[in-house]
């Protein structure tokens, strides 16, 4: 699936019941909150990324904070959080994404490009990268993982 790449976009959540949630990161951590023309001017910021193209791979994609350039969403023990790009491998490979056909039969859905098989999802209003074969951690159980891995990348909130 190809993107377009160095533009600003937000990522919403097309859950049933949770399409007015998107992807932000707070306290360095990403998460999905309601955002709306009355969000404030920082959720607005903190919930649009710059698209680019993978770290790790240029056939995929990075997220660049829009309000703290040079940090990207990447994950560390499964959970998805905004990081500086420290320049190491491991760091463009955890914030290294594949954009694939969403497995929840719209939009996108992002594969991590060293933990393949395992996705961008949001559970309980967090984000993780989950496979749906987890039995210990909620956010990887089976259920919900489809309708919880899909992405609209929509215009941004932040200009």
């Amino acid at each position: 699936m190809l993107l377009p790449t160095d533009v600003r976009r937000s990522l919403r959540v097309t859950t049933w019941g949770h399409t007015n949630r998107y992807l932000r990161h707070a306290d360095s951590l990403a998460r999905t909150e309601i955002v709306d023309a009355g969000s404030s001017a920082l959720l607005k910021q903190d919930a649009t990324y710059t698209v680019r193209r993978g770290l790790a791979d240029s056939s995929c994609y990075s997220f660049e904070s829009v309000n703290y350039p040079g940090q990207f969403l990447r994950h560390a023990d499964s959970r998805v959080r905004n990081s500086p790009d420290d320049g190491s491998a491991l760091f463009r490979q955890d914030a290294t994404f594949c954009a694939r056909p969403g497995v929840g039969g719209t939009g996108v859905t992002f594969e991590s490009i060293n933990v393949p098989g395992s996705f961008l999802r949001h559970y309980a209003s967090q984000v993780h990268i989950a496979s749906g074969n987890g039995t210990g951690d909620v956010f990887d159980r089976p259920q919900a993982l489809t309708a919880d891995s899909s992405w609209v990348l929509e215009a941004p909130w932040a200009p």
